[in-house]
């Protein structure tokens, strides 16, 4: 006859995940074994005839691990996000640190054994620290006129056959920085007057845009030296006579409009005025 023996809280456990067949002496699995709560159960089987010394065994029962579990990822940023997106500077350096990332699995060995990489190609990488960390940062610089946002899964994948991975969605959004000027749609212009004109006569529009966004891209016109026979409007670029022209007392105008921007750090450019 078979018996099993042991702390009382202990062998209850063990007989709920066991059986044993107390004639045969057979030990038989009853229910799923999880080894990543337990790896090593031990039973202590008593043998006996019926005579007063039963004979005793331990019986040791290592768990064998099967690839149950998914990869975790724990993602701890450095720049902290705002709705849950990062906010970079399009003049951000190469090797900006956005965040750290520590992958963990409850598996051993080879199913345990966790690879991190980036889904898409995108201009930010994961930088090795530890066998299990990283640091996510920008692999090359940004640029706001290209492309504003980027929206990217970092994926943890184990060895296991098959192979298990879970994923982390990084947002990250640039602001935009004055770091285009304004360029003239024609940066020289020849015009053809009539003398005795009315003064406000309307002579042309002028036209700049920005690459920029907001009020970095906010135009503003000025009239350089020599311009005393025009007005701009300072908005909208519109050229206008506030003289009347007399070709007997001067047959040509010479001067330059300048297109400035309203970024913190305003960018400008000349525009060569020719009237004739």
């Amino acid at each position: 006859m078979y018996s099993a023996t042991g702390a009382s809280s202990n062998l209850v456990y063990r007989l709920r995940l066991f059986a044993l067949n107390f004639t045969t002496g057979l030990i038989t699995v009853q229910r799923p074994l999880d080894r990543e709560e337990t790896a090593i159960h031990k039973l202590t089987v008593l043998a006996s005839d019926g005579s007063s010394s039963p004979a005793r065994a331990t019986i040791t029962i290592n768990v064998t691990d099967v690839n149950d579990n998914a990869p975790n990822i724990d993602l701890r940023y450095i720049i902290s996000p705002i709705n849950g997106t990062v906010m970079l500077s399009e003049k951000d350096p190469i090797n900006t640190k956005i965040a750290l990332i520590t992958v963990s699995d409850k598996d051993t060995d080879v199913n345990g054994k966790v690879i991190c990489f980036i889904e898409k190609d995108v201009p930010f990488h994961l930088k090795a620290v530890y066998d299990n960390q990283y640091l996510l940062e920008t692999s090359a610089l940004l640029d706001y006129e290209g492309t504003k946002e980027y929206i990217f899964k970092i994926v943890a994948s184990d060895s296991g056959k098959p192979s298990l991975n879970q994923t982390a969605l990084v947002r990250v959004r640039l602001e935009d920085e004055n770091d285009n000027p304004p360029i003239f749609t024609q940066p020289v212009i020849e015009l053809a007057v009539m003398e005795n004109n009315q003064r406000d006569m309307f002579l042309t529009t002028i036209s700049a845009t920005d690459e920029d966004s907001g009020r970095n891209a906010e135009i503003v016109y000025q009239l350089g030296p020599n311009a005393s026979f025009f007005d701009l409007d300072r908005k909208t670029g519109v050229l206008t006579a506030s003289r009347v022209f007399d070709r007997e007392e001067q047959e040509r105008f010479l001067f330059t409009v300048t297109a400035r921007d309203n970024g913190t750090r305003a960018l400008q450019i000349l525009c060569v005025r020719e009237s004739a």
